[in-house]
């Protein structure tokens, strides 16, 4: 293993723990919204957006389990 794909694995890695990161804090930054002023249109937006999230984390998780397999 040389420097390149050791370099290039710890990319993808941190790459993949931002993107989380990133959605935990807009779901955290959309509930907080949703909660300082409680309408059903604020908490419906809330819970799609949350499900969406959810089910696109999921996925890209399930993908990039599936190419760490393969490699």
């Amino acid at each position: 293993m040389d420097a390149t794909s050791i370099i290039r694995i710890a990319l993808s890695v941190l790459a993949g723990r931002l993107i989380v990161f990133l959605a935990l804090g807009m779901v955290c930054g959309m509930t907080a919204w949703a909660m300082w002023g409680p309408q059903w249109e604020r908490l419906a937006a809330l819970s799609i957006f949350s499900i969406f999230t959810f089910l696109v984390l999921r996925k890209d998780r399930s993908l990039n389990d599936e190419k760490v397999s393969n490699e």
